[in-house]
């Protein structure tokens, strides 16, 4: 009973570090990116590269969490759906916004896909991204892969 107590507890610790890493608060979005970025890796064997701005990107909690939320989004639906063997992922600040691509050399998404009402992944990224008054533009090319790329304004005006 015990050992089952341990292991859930475990798990329970795992999740919540999954769902907001203390890497954020403590490091910051970019560290936190390139911690996410290696775990993937490591857990899925998929290579994925991560370029990131050449100066640390500075946000409120609430849109790096957002932006942190949405790379791992983006990843799990490559794991599950993609069938990719490479990710190259960059994070930038460009014009008053903070912009995300992800894109993978998977089967690529479909507009069916994109579009459908049960895709809750994706319509969570929207969410997430629309939330902060951003947007979201995914595109899929049959055997080749698809490329989402997310743009929020840094600023709360």
């Amino acid at each position: 009973m015990s050992e089952l107590v341990a292991m859930t507890i475990r798990a329970v610790q795992r999740i919540s570090t999954e769902l907001r890493p203390g890497l954020l608060d403590d490091l910051g979005l970019s560290a936190a990116m390139e911690w996410q970025a290696e775990e993937f890796q490591n857990r899925t064997g998929i290579k994925c590269e991560l370029t990131l701005g050449s100066e640390d990107i500075v946000l409120d909690q609430e849109r790096s969490t957002a932006i942190f939320r949405i790379f791992q989004e983006t990843l799990t639906n490559i794991t599950r759906h993609a069938n990719a063997t490479n990710v190259n992922a960059s994070l930038k600040e460009e014009n008053g916004k903070l912009v995300l691509e992800v894109e993978d050399n998977g089967k690529g998404i479909t507009e069916e896909q994109i579009s459908h009402p049960k895709s809750f992944g994706l319509m969570g990224i929207r969410e997430r991204a629309l939330g902060f008054g951003g947007k979201v533009e995914i595109k899929g090319i049959p055997g080749e892969g698809t490329t989402v790329t997310v743009s929020i304004p840094v600023d709360k005006g």
